[in-house]
């Protein structure tokens, strides 16, 4: 009977305790976070802090704490998580160095940085993860990071001090997408935080969304849709959405939709950020349809404090994935690693000190590096655009020529137009499947085109000459164009290729620019810049530039059937030109 009564008070106490626990998880607000120690059972069977939250890991010392709210003063609750490292459940005095994470766009904080907050907390920090406001478990509604959204970081970081043995004087921001977005806007506006690493982020909002007037359609929808599938989306978002991708929308909502994107663009914090000399991290890929690397290598080359820039192919967010949710190597977080160890650790690494860019080419399996952004290691070099006339047999040659225009580097006095329309699609293309071509490139697998398929009634292409060296391509190539619309609207596309011996070619880059308010029949300035990238062409290949008028990467100027034809004017003293930067 007394074994009996003795057995069944040491099950009441471990119950009381797992109980106590609990309450701890569900009512973390006014009470500092801890953990228990394992039971000789559990140190048996333990695998992973996930499958025990709140108990102590008998292999490493960290302990995982979810289920836990964050209490706004708005009275929204904000879901979050933590990793806290071996010893900050002992009630020691030691402070521990901190990283904030935000979550993405529609995903939250119970799975998305679990590998990368792991990693972490065995290092010795402290790791927080919330979902942003309006996703999944956090109530309120999607600001698409509007200053209540910025501000929601600083309230986790009250909330991380009061209830954890953070340090104040060593806490850090990361994030990817939306989370990287919130996390460089919250560097700008609360000076304790010391530094912030973004991942797959954005400059300049409108850049993304109308980038050269010309609306994102595809990705615009996906956040649409998984903002409203995930969460509670601000309805202006839908109503800003579809004034984006109307052609008839006015000069004026476009100027509202324009000055409502800018406090939500990091850009927009560079000078705060720049006043502190606060460091920052940056990644990007070069296949990001959603956030294309442009806006935030400008953002970059604005920054005066410590930087790092690191780029590589993929699609959105798909470099930085494994490494978050899970715990393994990972390139950019072992490098975002060894930056939070220089920022919040002190630790003399060296990073701040090496070349500020590190990049991987597309379809290449190497890096190499850059002192900075713009690079002074790069030169530039400019082809010509020579118009392709009229069909007509040349003497000079034997052949037929007004099929293909050149690139011809030097100078030439060229004029003429080469006109096409858009009744037509070509085979140039930025990928037949919306988001799956550009990830099966990411992977290896290019966008394919044989340039003789191009129709020359609705696209025009323009041949370099073949290279007798290889040609490393880098940054964003620029277009500086006239043309003349036939109308009031009216788009080009381009399309930048790899061409063999056959004709066959390899997506390189693309871009696109749209008038809206065009004088009809007048030539006008339609310079644009393509999506950056980094790319080898081969020796014995040549480059080629191909215009139409259309992509499902980019939404028409014009309404649903409405004809268009676009003017190639050589007939100006400002020369057509492909500008490039080479290494």
């Amino acid at each position: 009977m007394t074994v009996s009564m003795q057995g069944w008070r040491m099950r009441a106490a471990r119950g009381a305790a797992l109980l106590g626990c609990l309450l701890t998880l569900g009512s973390a607000q006014g009470a500092n976070l801890s953990c228990r120690a394992a039971t000789p059972l559990e140190t048996l069977t333990y695998t992973t802090p996930l499958a025990m939250p709140g108990v102590i890991s008998p292999k490493d010392g960290t302990c995982f704490l979810n289920g836990l709210k964050v209490t706004r003063p708005d009275g929204v609750r904000l879901a979050a998580n933590v990793f806290l490292p071996a010893g900050a459940s002992s009630g020691g005095t030691t402070k521990y160095p901190t990283v904030i994470f935000v979550t993405s766009w529609a995903v939250a904080d119970f799975f998305e940085y679990l590998g990368q907050q792991q990693r972490l907390a065995r290092d010795g920090y402290i790791a927080v993860a919330y979902t942003a406001r309006g996703f999944w478990d956090s109530e309120g509604v999607i600001g698409v990071a509007g200053p209540v959204d910025v501000a929601d970081v600083s309230g986790v970081l009250d909330w991380t001090l009061a209830q954890t043995p953070a340090d104040p004087a060593r806490v850090g921001a990361a994030g990817i997408s939306y989370g990287a977005g919130l996390s460089l806007l919250a560097l700008g506006n609360d000076p304790r935080l010391k530094t912030a690493v973004a991942l797959s982020g954005w400059a300049t909002l409108l850049d993304q969304m109308y980038r050269n007037q010309v609306p994102n359609p595809t990705w615009l929808d996906i956040l649409q849709i998984s903002g409203q599938l995930t969460g509670r989306l601000d309805p202006i978002v839908a109503e800003y959405n579809a004034a984006i991708q109307n052609p008839d929308t006015p000069a004026s909502k476009l100027a509202e939709i324009t000055a409502w994107g800018w406090p939500r663009s990091p850009a927009s914090a560079v000078a705060a950020i720049n006043q502190r000399g606060a460091p920052v991290f940056i990644a990007k890929n070069w296949q990001d349809d959603m956030f294309s690397p442009n806006s935030s290598l400008a953002m970059f080359s604005q920054l005066t404090g410590p930087k790092k820039l690191m780029l590589q192919p993929g699609i959105h967010a798909s470099a930085e994935i494994p490494g978050a949710l899970f715990d393994v190597d990972n390139v950019i977080w072992d490098q975002a690693h060894r930056w939070f160890d220089r920022w919040l650790k002190g630790q003399a690494n060296g990073i701040e000190n090496e070349p500020k860019v590190s990049l991987q080419p597309k379809f290449q399996g190497y890096r190499e590096t850059l002192s900075t952004w713009p690079a002074p290691e790069l030169r530039a070099l400019d082809y010509q655009i020579t118009p392709r006339g009229a069909v007509r047999w040349e003497l000079g040659c034997l052949c037929w020529r007004g099929i293909t225009g050149d690139l011809q580097t030097g100078t030439r006095s060229t004029s003429g137009r080469d006109s096409i329309g858009n009744a037509l699609d070509t085979t140039a293309t930025t990928g037949p499947i919306p988001v799956l071509s550009p990830l099966a490139e990411s992977v290896g697998l290019p966008v394919i085109n044989q340039m003789a398929t191009v129709l020359p009634a609705f696209g025009v292409r323009y041949e370099g000459p073949w290279l007798s060296q290889t040609l490393k391509l880098r940054g964003a190539p620029t277009l500086k164009l006239k043309a003349i619309p036939s109308q009031k609207r009216g788009m080009l596309v381009a399309y930048l290729y790899d061409v063999d011996l056959v004709g066959f070619g390899t997506l390189i880059t693309h871009g696109a620019r749209a008038v809206h308010a065009a004088t009809p029949g007048q030539s006008q300035d339609f310079s644009f810049d393509m999506v950056a990238t980094g790319y080898d062409v081969p020796a014995g290949h040549r480059l080629v530039l191909v215009f139409d008028t259309q992509d499902s990467l980019y939404g028409p100027p014009v309404r649903a059937g409405e004809r268009f034809d676009m003017a190639l004017d050589f007939n100006t003293s400002m020369p057509l030109q492909l500008k490039l930067l080479t290494r």
